[in-house]
């Protein structure tokens, strides 16, 4: 089930997946944060907040003045997050099924692909 508002700060936040290109950069980043420290994880994290909800907007963080890095980005919302007095334990529950919800709308599974309306089986032979 996707998630269509997240709760933080004493507040519901509405969930609105950003372009293509940022959520395919919040992926790869995602992805390559899995072997490293936990604070790349919550910088990564951070970032889905800010690009998926107004989070962003009201940390004042731009993200293309951090040059659409996702790091960067993320550092900044992750610091105004804390200052605000969230734990890290409150970004990781409600931005990790956030950020599942991007890879998933990045690159859907192919269970997701079958289902869709007008989903149709590979032709047996050549189409020439």
């Amino acid at each position: 089930m996707e998630a269509t508002k997240i709760h933080l700060l004493g507040r519901d936040h509405t969930v609105v997946l950003p372009a293509f290109v940022e959520r395919e950069e919040l992926m790869l980043a995602f992805v390559e944060a899995q072997g490293r420290g936990g604070l790349t994880r919550l910088r990564v994290l951070s970032a889905t907040l800010g690009l998926c909800t107004r989070i962003g907007r009201e940390s004042g963080v731009d993200y293309p003045a951090c040059k659409c890095d996702v790091l960067a980005y993320g550092g900044k919302v992750y610091g105004w997050l804390r200052e605000k007095g969230v734990t890290p334990v409150d970004i990781a529950t409600v931005a990790t099924p956030l950020i599942l919800q991007v890879v998933d709308a990045t690159h859907p599974r192919e269970v997701e692909v079958e289902t869709r309306e007008g989903f149709t089986e590979a032709g047996g032979g050549p189409t020439t």
